[in-house]
């Protein structure tokens, strides 16, 4: 494919990830003609569409694969940051877990200056969104695209930490996406009968049939050229050639890490950050890559002696498994392993919990740390929700091809370990509970032998936390000097040029983040087309 500098379209999105493929389908489904640039490739391998297959993407083709700098909160470890690169972008690799978050977290963004962003604002576009199997009216959708599943109540597992976060002093929450977000209970996930059903499977594939809609994957976006104020051109790379386009609006979704990373090098940032990169000052915007947040997650495992994972599948069952998911939408691959979990006020001062629990059925982490893997078990993952350290992405030079400079600064703001420990408290005590006792269960790690005392636990937290792959936050949202972008998600002083990504997220919600990424897609969609959806 040539240059496209004479191609001239609506739109312009930047991204095919969670919030990039809504805002492409739904501009072209309004008659727009839409352009739509993707770094990655089409992300429709069986590795992926297989929702148990989820450590085969990490840190693979369909995979950023970033690093975070050294932490020094977590004894100079450099973190693993997965993002996904292809068609649905994380969507396409994450864990699935289909997760709101509560209403404090939307309508604290609204009263920090987002008029339009509160609970009730954009209740119907997740509604708009979804269709959810398990779930109606008045908190959910059941016939939009984006699938959303639950699972059976049968699992061992899962069904034995529910009883025992009950029996710990949780109450039971059957829905933790609908009236109240605390509770233990069964979680949702955007897996349906097709299996993994990313942004690019709900929204952007049944949209590719529409002339008006162009999709260029392999086309890493380089540069926005300003002409003043005014975004008037996209350069990227394809097969290593340099290809330009021209439009109207642009509209960026490359997310926390890739969002932030476009605007410093197109000249658009903290006017002495840019000026040390070497990249010219087109506008002082101080906020961009400022204000990261990111969810810590730390690990309590436990072997238990019942054959109740998937560890010790031989080749021809794993097949057999891979082969079932694909032809039949169910099987022992049919999980993403996160089906139940539960959310935690460990300060009664707090309104909403403030701490969450993921119940990971098997003993192994997806993406490998060196924990053993030679039996069958299981971890409660437990991250805080709403995380007060704050970090930063910055350039590394000018090159494009070099990979951003990232560092959520975790724990640097000592709240957030006091909260951790809290949260694992909760666990042990999950742990503990008699519930579990009957799958022969056994605390692994932290080892037991070594008491729990607060020193202890915050040198386990040191030694194995790690992010849950939720960064957020670097072009936020909000009428003051370091905001990025506004209530319409209109870049502060540039003309022609929008975000709708985790980026513009004030404060990370209080959960997985992708259903929230979908529905600043929805919701960004409908500010440029000017629609006011129906409650």
């Amino acid at each position: 494919q040539g240059s496209m500098a004479d191609s001239t379209y609506d739109h312009i999105v930047i991204g095919a990830g969670s919030a990039g493929c809504v805002v492409a389908a739904r501009l072209a489904e309004a008659g727009a003609r839409v352009l739509l640039l993707e770094a990655g490739g089409a992300g429709d391998t069986t590795g992926i569409r297989v929702p148990a297959l989820i450590d085969a993407q990490l840190d693979g083709p369909e995979d950023w694969g970033y690093r975070t700098v050294a932490q020094s909160e977590l004894l100079g470890r450099r973190i693993f940051l997965s993002r996904g690169r292809c068609l649905g972008g994380t969507s396409a690799i994450n864990a699935m877990v289909y997760m709101r978050g509560n209403r404090g977290d939307y309508d604290g963004w609204r009263d920090l200056g987002n008029s339009g962003w509160g609970y009730d604002d954009i209740l119907p576009l997740f509604r708009r969104s979804e269709g959810n199997s398990l779930h109606g009216a008045p908190w959910h959708g059941t016939d939009g695209p984006l699938a959303v599943s639950g699972y059976s109540p049968d699992a061992p597992i899962h069904r034995a930490f529910v009883t025992a976060a009950q029996q710990a002093g949780l109450p039971f929450n059957p829905d933790v996406n609908g009236a109240e977000q605390e509770g233990c209970g069964p979680f949702q996930a955007t897996i349906g009968p097709m299996g993994r059903c990313s942004t690019a499977v709900a929204f952007l594939r049944p949209a590719m049939a529409r002339p008006n809609l162009t999709v260029v994957t392999d086309a890493l976006v380089t540069r926005l050229h300003l002409d003043g104020a005014r975004v008037t051109t996209v350069d990227w790379l394809r097969m290593g050639l340099p290809e330009r386009a021209s439009g109207g609006e642009v509209i960026l979704c490359g997310g926390a890490i890739n969002s932030p990373q476009l605007l410093l090098l197109s000249g658009i940032g903290p006017a002495a950050a840019l000026a040390a990169a070497g990249v010219a000052v087109n506008l002082d915007l101080p906020g961009v890559g400022q204000n990261l947040q990111d969810h810590l997650q730390v690990a309590v495992r436990f072997q238990i002696d019942q054959p109740l994972t998937p560890h010790g599948m031989t080749d021809a069952e794993a097949e057999a498994a891979r082969a079932l998911s694909l032809a039949e939408g169910r099987g022992p691959f049919h999980t993403n392993f996160c089906e139940a979990g539960a959310f935690v006020r460990t300060d009664p001062a707090e309104r909403w919990p403030d701490v969450q629990i993921h119940c990971e059925g098997t003993y192994a982490p997806f993406y490998f740390d060196g924990v053993a893997t030679d039996r069958h078990g299981f971890g409660l993952l437990m991250n805080v929700s709403r995380p007060k350290s704050r970090g930063e992405v910055r350039l590394h030079s000018a090159n494009p091809l070099d990979r951003p400079l990232i560092d959520p600064r975790y724990l640097s703001d000592p709240a957030d370990m006091a909260a951790s420990i809290r949260g694992l408290r909760v666990c042990l005590a999950i742990g503990d509970a008699p519930a579990l006792a009957p799958l022969g269960t056994c605390r692994t790690d932290p080892a037991p032998g070594a008491g729990d005392s607060d020193a202890v636990l915050a040198a386990h937290i040191r030694r194995v936390g790690t992010t849950i792959w939720h960064p957020a936050g670097t072009c936020r949202m909000g009428p003051d000097a370091m905001a990025v972008v506004d209530d319409r998600l209109r870049v502060h002083g540039v003309d022609n040029l929008r975000i709708a990504d985790a980026s513009v997220m004030p404060t990370l919600v209080s959960g997985n983040p992708n259903a929230a990424c979908i529905m600043i897609g929805e919701k960004a969609a409908d500010l440029i087309l000017g629609n006011r959806v129906a409650a």
